[in-house]
């Protein structure tokens, strides 16, 4: 049975605690906030350059699939504790790998090419990276806000993920390159190839950009079985969805979800007592 997979950002939205604010400047900078990002969406939605892609009625079987999978694992993971080990790390690496390959080789059956259809060249690596890394700097208040406003309605106890715990209390040089081989390279690539390239590309096909979005994002927010990581997970896996659908090219979310995480190392690495 596969735990949690630890990924997507999910170490800093639940690392940082806010200051104290006024309630009236709490809610007057939120409202703005939500303004700017509405208005963001709206501009990545008109300036959209990811075309319908061809995906046809095998890959929606496949989706529908994984999707059903990965339910049980979620409902298989919410009747027991989470358990993080080394060995579960590199399972899950592992999982991630076969579920890739799977979905590489269904692409490749119908003489499609999955470098091609993802736009994963190399030559549109700088320019969709160089976007990732910018919409990187929007996405930080946003998932900020939202933890904060978790963490207040939690009493602000610590809601971090065990994945948090297990960096913390592994100092060891195998441990820790593990979580961060798996944060910062295999997370990233693998979850925006399964959920923005596959799933929110098939579902969009056959059913809509919103759906696809919302459907998509829900997935990968509860795919990691941590409720108060939630609301943080699910916005960014939609400004993830924008960020591809603006690009065209998942290197652009791969770059933003791989540097988020990897900011989150160096927090937890700098700054160890912010969990606590």
């Amino acid at each position: 049975m596969m735990v949690s997979l630890p990924s997507s950002g999910t170490i800093l939205s639940e690392s940082l605690s806010s200051p104290p604010l006024p309630l009236s400047a709490a809610v007057v900078g939120a409202i703005m906030l939500l303004g700017f990002y509405a208005w963001l969406a709206a501009r990545s939605a008109s300036s959209a350059v990811l075309a319908t892609q061809p995906f046809a009625r095998t890959d929606a079987f496949c989706t529908g699939f994984l999707v059903l999978w990965m339910v049980t694992v979620i409902l298989g993971s919410l009747a027991k504790p989470q358990v993080i080990t080394l060995s579960a790390i590199i399972v899950n690496s592992v999982v991630y790998s076969a579920i890739i390959a799977g979905i590489f080789g269904v692409i490749g059956l119908r003489g499609l090419s999955a470098v091609n259809l993802f736009q994963l060249g190399w030559r549109r690596f700088p320019s969709a990276a160089a976007t990732g890394l910018l919409w990187l700097m929007v996405t930080y208040p946003l998932i900020f806000i939202v933890q904060c406003a978790v963490q207040g309605f939690n009493g602000g106890g610590d809601d971090s993920q065990q994945i948090v715990h297990y960096f913390l209390e592994h100092p060891g040089l195998r441990q820790r390159a593990a979580v961060i081989f798996m944060a910062v390279i295999v997370a990233p690539v693998a979850e925006e190839i399964i959920f923005r390239g596959y799933f929110y590309g098939v579902m969009r096909r056959f059913g809509g950009r919103i759906p696809a979005l919302l459907t998509s994002s829900l997935l990968f927010a509860a795919i990691h079985v941590h409720i108060p990581s939630m609301p943080g997970l699910a916005l960014l896996a939609v400004i993830l969805c924008l960020l591809y659908e603006r690009t065209g090219s998942l290197w652009a979310p791969i770059m933003l979800h791989a540097t988020f995480n990897a900011s989150t190392i160096a927090v937890l690495l700098l700054w160890p007592g912010v969990t606590t």
